[in-house]
């Protein structure tokens, strides 16, 4: 099987590209439906890059595409948005890996805290074709067939009023993050109180008081409107978020070989804007927000690691468990080489 990179997943060579048998010429020039669910809101970068994916779509099949792009989870939050996708119900999804924790629990530990700090780094994981075969056949064991990698940005920690400087700040405070474990033990070892409410729900919880604290990545904060109650935003990038793009695996294997090419070019072009855009786009959103009138805080090199060593249980509490000790050493390896 094919290594992964990002050029080669998006472009669908995790297998085979074929027709299926039987297929008639008028199945395969029939239009094609694809509906997609974006959890996050359209502004945000993976917002950008779904609807980059849909004009490169339409520009390439025209009348014999139709794309339905749903942002902002209107279609499926981000728990039901997998079964869906297994069901068949929806074309592709794109998460955040600890949304498919609970379904293939060896993808968490690719979102531990501080494991793969740079982009450099997950791309030596995905073209390592060990661990790759050992992570992601066991979405394809679950009628999901991963397609392309997107970066979204380093994950910050946010509240109102008293900036969050030190992993002790954090006892006590009541904090959304997405559904995985890998995001839910990296605070509770802080012993924080850790939330694990819908995306979009979090800007009403927030302001209502029922969450004190959130912690999602630059182009989120700026797109959501987050940083107008948590005005107190510390860059501690815990973690490198991505995410995985998946398709429904039957779906996939029956599409005639024109239009998964089709799908396949698409996908490329969109996965190479974003990794291509995802520094820019992040930073640019920190400089508005500040603009706008948050505090953005920067850890000196001895503050990050402060944050690095409390949340490194996780690393044995969680990934060794899922993996093995010699798959987490492989990870570590890896993560620091590439930092």
């Amino acid at each position: 099987m094919a290594a992964f990179t990002r050029r080669t997943v998006a472009a669908g060579a995790l297998g085979a590209a074929f027709a299926v048998p039987g297929t008639t010429p008028t199945q395969a020039q029939s239009p094609l439906r694809i509906i997609v669910n974006n959890d996050t809101q359209g502004p945000t970068l993976k917002g950008q890059t779904w609807e980059l994916f849909k004009r490169e779509m339409e520009q390439a099949l025209g009348d014999r595409v139709r794309v339905d792009l749903h942002h902002s989870g209107t279609l499926y939050d981000q728990r039901g948005q997998v079964q869906a996708l297994q069901l068949g119900a929806i074309q592709f999804i794109s998460p955040a890996i600890g949304v498919y924790a609970a379904t293939a629990p060896k993808i968490a530990v690719l979102g531990l805290p501080y494991l793969l700090p740079t982009p450099r780094a997950l791309q030596a994981v995905i073209d390592d074709e060990q661990i790759s075969n050992a992570l992601f056949g066991e979405l394809r064991a679950k009628a999901m067939e991963p397609v392309a990698f997107w970066l979204n940005g380093p994950r910050d920690v946010g509240r109102r009023g008293t900036p969050i400087l030190r992993p002790g700040d954090m006892r006590g405070v009541k904090i959304r993050v997405p559904p995985g474990a890998n995001y839910v033990e990296a605070f509770r070892v802080l012993d924080a109180n850790v939330v694990t409410i819908n995306w979009a729900e979090v800007p009403t919880a927030l302001s209502q008081g029922v969450i004190d604290a959130v912690e999602p990545v630059a182009n989120a904060w700026l797109a959501s409107r987050l940083y107008e109650v948590a005005n107190q935003i510390t860059r501690i990038g815990y973690i490198l978020d991505f995410y995985i793009v998946c398709t429904n695996k039957a779906w996939w294997d029956r599409l005639p070989a024109a239009q998964k090419e089709a799908v396949r070019t698409s996908l490329r072009r969109a996965t190479e804007w974003n990794w291509e855009s995802t520094e820019k786009v992040n930073e640019d959103a920190y400089r508005r927000i500040a603009e706008l009138g948050a505090t953005i805080h920067t850890l000196t090199p001895e503050q990050r690691a402060e944050w690095r060593e409390a949340m490194r249980p996780t690393w044995a509490r969680l990934g060794v468990p899922l993996v093995g000790q010699e798959v987490m050493d492989r990870l570590a390896r890896i993560g620091q080489a590439a930092s």
